[in-house]
């Protein structure tokens, strides 16, 4: 077998999804692209699907531990860390998140994937919440989590959302 043929493959696959759209990338031309056979792909992700998540899910995971490692006590600058991190995920997979075939695709599991998200930063975005009441801490993180997700998709200004928080952090 091929040496790092799993991150080859993610790869090969990445590239054809941001180029060609979801539907336009397969098993089979991603295989072909790799120079290996389709069952040889099967070996390694049993769907075109799965193959999608595992490259989102390791960048996802690069794009937390990037936000983790913000070491800022200024919430506004904070916030703004955590935001632009997560537009650059965002503007790395547009085209999938904008591509009908895709959105059709992964319905189902939108809305759990996007609590998931939410859930997710609000833990990054918790030790910024020390004016809050212990008991209302993890709500308000969670608001402010799902308001930066929004504001990120939307292309919303962040200095003019942040006024709206401000106040309470």
């Amino acid at each position: 077998m091929k040496e790092n043929l799993k991150e080859q493959i993610q790869l090969e696959a990445k590239r054809q999804m941001i180029t060609w759209g979801y539907s336009k990338t397969t098993i089979r031309s991603v295989a072909t692209a790799c120079k290996i056979g389709v069952g040889t792909m099967y070996t390694y992700f049993k769907s075109k699907d799965e193959l999608i998540s595992s490259f989102m899910l390791d960048d996802w995971r690069k794009c937390i531990a990037e936000m983790e490692g913000v070491s800022c006590t200024d919430p506004k600058v904070f916030l703004g860390k955590v935001q632009e991190t997560l537009l650059k995920f965002i503007h790395k997979y547009e085209t999938l998140f904008r591509d009908n075939d895709a959105i059709r695709a992964f319905a189902e599991v939108f809305s759990e994937r996007h609590m998931q998200l939410r859930s997710r930063l609000a833990k990054v975005i918790m030790p910024i919440c020390s004016k809050i009441e212990e008991s209302d801490k993890e709500l308000f993180a969670e608001h402010i989590a799902e308001s930066i997700i929004r504001w990120s998709m939307e292309g919303k200004d962040f200095d003019r959302q942040y006024k709206i928080i401000e106040k309470l952090i």
